[in-house]
Formats: structure tokens, sequence, C-alpha cells
């Protein structure tokens, strides 16, 4: 739903969101709510109160429909209870529920991460892919072809062709990232072995 003129915070009064955190059968639900200000709620119009009060799935019941007072009153008192339910649970159960997602966060990234490339220029024409001191593909130009000189090779194959070097990289990186490139058969050498 867009938000009107008059959801926008004021300097004098500005919105305030809690969160309501859940934690059942292994999932964490979060859901956010804006807080409205008595003044806030002043400037809004019935129609938008009504709005507000669904939005929230305000539970409280509302004495006079047609007054908007009513409608205010309504809408601050169950905003007061969320918020003070929020500040009575246990910090132990919310800071359990959030080590428990950061675990699982950075779980889910070492296990995706593959170790970085290291890439080893050796000349203008000839480039080395390195994961762990193995060489993992190479790109280089050929001269004989018109259109795509530049070429990825690995297992002293050709596996893919581009027309210019960022493209062959790209094809490496991604490819590597995600675990499609071809694996080397046996390792032709390191980068310490061209060191010496």
């Amino acid at each position: 739903m867009p938000k009107t003129k008059d959801d926008r915070p004021s300097l004098q009064n500005e919105a305030i969101a809690f969160q309501k955190i859940h934690h059942q059968d292994g999932v964490l639900l979060i859901m956010t709510y804006q807080i409205y200000s008595q003044q806030q709620l002043q400037l809004k119009s019935i129609a938008r109160l009504k709005q507000i009060y669904s939005e929230i799935a305000c539970t409280v019941e509302v004495s006079d429909k047609r007054c908007k007072d009513s409608w205010i009153t309504a809408i601050a008192d169950y905003q007061a209870s969320k918020v003070q339910k929020l500040t009575l649970a246990a910090p132990d159960e919310q800071a359990l529920a959030q080590t428990e997602l950061d675990n699982y966060i950075a779980d889910q990234a070492q296990a995706i991460a593959p170790e970085p490339l290291t890439i080893v220029e050796i000349s203008f024409d000839h480039h080395e892919y390195y994961a762990n001191d193995k060489l993992v593909a190479s790109i280089t130009y050929d001269d004989n072809h018109l259109t795509q000189r530049w070429v990825v090779m690995i297992n002293d194959k050709e596996v893919f062709r581009a027309n210019t070097l960022m493209r062959c990289d790209r094809f490496i990186c991604t490819h590597y990232k995600d675990g499609s490139l071809p694996v080397k058969a046996e390792v032709q050498g390191s980068r310490e072995s061209l060191n010496k």
C-alpha cells in the first residue's frame, strides 16, 4: 500500500517501528509495524484511521465508530499493548532466536563461498587462475580466430571462447563460484613452481 503524505514522520514526531519475533518449528518470523503517535493520528481522516486499524490487525473494540477520537484511542491502546508485550518477552528467548539465525546465516555463507581465485598474468595474452595454489583454468589469445580470440582452457581443452578477456574472466569466476566449472584433472603447475 503506498504511503500518503500523512504517513511520513515529522522531525518532531519520528515514527518508531517495532518487531514481533516468533520462533516456531525452527522458523523465525519477524513482523514489523509502524507505531503512530497521537499527533500523527490526529492529522488523519476517519477513513485513513480505519485503514490503519485494519493494517495493524487491531483487536481493540472501537466504542463509537463515527467518532475520530474513538478510532485514535483504539489504535493507540493496541499499539501500547503490543509494545508492552514485546518488552515483557523473555530476552533470553529473543537472544537465542537471534543467535540461531546468525549461526545459520554464517554456516550457509561458509558452505556456499568457495576459496577465492588468484589470477596470475603470465603475459598480455596468457592468464592463469589458481585456487589454493592449484591451477583451475587459463585464458589464452588465439590469433587465428576472426571474432572470438580469447579462449578459456581447462585440462588443455577449450571450454569457452569470447571476444574479450573480461568475458572469459566472468565465465571462469561465475562457474567457479556456482561449482559448474570443469575440474582440473591433474595439476600442471602451481604458483610456487612458476616462481622458481
